[in-house]
């Protein structure tokens, strides 16, 4: 605890000595930095431990805080740097980038053994020094930087799948609920069809009455044709003999 006091006191000491350009860069720095990356915002190797973390978050939030830089951007470039602390704070978080980051070592690593194939000196060299070679290149500024360039290629990668399967999930959560709405309508007008023929019930039963009252007798007043009898089939009326005086 008094180690961290000491820490703070000393750091506080020490910007309060540097210049407005030196804050107004590292503002600038870390708007500039890749935004899927925490370990960018906060300027850290991908070996950082938790507590090398929280040191490097107290050093740069002293650096860009909207009270000491008058930079028009330090309030956002503050915000960024408490996002990525946060974000490498969580483990999951922290583990799902790390995860990334052994994937993008695996794929330099590969490259590199197709390159050494074809270089026979180089290849001699790594199997003499017995991998010391090719642990001398993971720690040269070249492999770091390309290390780097290739997490964000990864992590693009990722972040574009996550967005196209919450696309897809979007998708399917508005087809299932246009389908429930259309559900609750059909059922909505079924209830109006049914109510509405509850309420004409009275209706269509006097009308029923009425047919069988007037329907079979026909109405009064009305004189009918007397029906045809026929005998045979082919015929449509019966010819009555005629008398002959």
């Amino acid at each position: 605890m008094g180690d961290t006091v000491y820490e703070d006191l000393l750091l506080k000491s020490f910007f309060a000595e540097v210049s407005e350009v030196e804050r107004d860069n590292e503002v600038l720095r870390i708007l500039s930095c890749f935004k899927l990356n925490p370990f960018e915002y906060l300027n850290l190797p991908f070996d950082a431990t938790p507590d090398d973390i929280k040191k490097q978050y107290r050093k740069l939030s002293l650096l860009v805080h909207p009270d000491k830089c008058k930079h028009p951007q330090a309030k956002e470039a503050f915000a960024a740097l408490a996002k990525a602390q946060q974000l490498l704070g969580d483990e999951q978080e922290r583990d799902y980038i790390l995860t990334q980051v052994n994937a993008a070592k695996e794929e330099l690593r590969a490259k590199r053994k197709r390159q050494l194939k074809k270089d026979a000196a180089s290849k001699i060299k790594s199997l003499v020094d017995e991998g010391k070679y090719e642990q001398q290149y993971e720690q040269s500024e070249e492999f770091k930087q390309e290390l780097k360039l290739k997490v964000r290629e990864i992590l693009t990668q990722q972040e574009w799948r996550r967005r196209k399967m919450q696309m897809r999930i979007s998708e399917e959560e508005g087809r299932l609920k246009k389908d429930e709405e259309e559900q609750k309508e059909m059922w909505k007008r079924k209830r109006e069809h049914e109510e509405q023929w509850e309420g004409t019930r009275e209706q269509r039963v006097s009308s029923w009455r009425d047919f069988m009252k007037t329907g079979k007798k026909g109405k009064k007043g009305e004189i009918r044709p007397p029906k045809l009898k026929t005998e045979d089939p082919n015929k449509s009326y019966v010819q009555r003999p005629v008398k002959r005086g």
